[in-house]
């Protein structure tokens, strides 16, 4: 693709879920380092609008769609963890079609998400990447995340471990 793209990226709305699910389903095909395959999320329907609606209700989280001609082609999401003593920090999780990847869009997405973790309570972002995934790792470390550890054996693809980092970036 050499034209320029047309992006929307947004807020998830239930009539999603469907479009969702064979992302997920998607992404889970090209890349092995998510925690999904092929499978995908392994939800129905009703499942993934449920998880939808909770999103939108919660004041420091958020689920976002990357469209490209009214065609869900990413999703990014930022959980604020639960426990009472860690509702300032909350996880990252970004994932995007192949077919788009190098035009700028899981940046647009991280962009997003740290504003407005920013105009929240949160204080910590954290997310899990894959040791192997250099190009994720470069985005991360482009918006001031920071390697903080190690975990290993995190993901099992074709019968091989895979080790992951732990980054976070602290909001001021």
């Amino acid at each position: 693709m050499t034209e320029e793209l047309e992006i929307d990226v947004r807020v998830a709305k239930p009539q999603d879920a469907r479009a969702i699910l064979g992302l997920c389903e998607q992404v889970g095909s090209e890349t092995p380092y998510l925690t999904f395959g092929e499978e995908g999320l392994n939800l129905t329907v009703q499942e993934e609008v449920a998880i939808i609606n909770k999103y939108n209700k919660a004041q420091n989280s958020i689920l976002l769609v990357s469209e490209v001609d009214d065609q869900i082609i990413g999703m990014s999401n930022i959980t604020q963890f639960n426990a009472a003593k860690q509702r300032h920090i909350a996880e990252v999780g970004i994932c995007l079609v192949e077919e788009y990847w190098g035009y700028g869009i899981a940046s647009m997405m991280m962009e997003m998400m740290i504003e407005f973790a920013e105009n929240s309570d949160l204080k910590v972002i954290t997310l899990e990447v894959a040791q192997r995934n250099e190009a994720a790792i470069k985005l991360y470390e482009k918006f001031g995340f920071e390697i903080v550890g190690n975990l290993r054996k995190r993901l099992k693809v074709e019968g091989c471990y895979l080790d992951s980092f732990v980054m976070e970036k602290v909001l001021d």
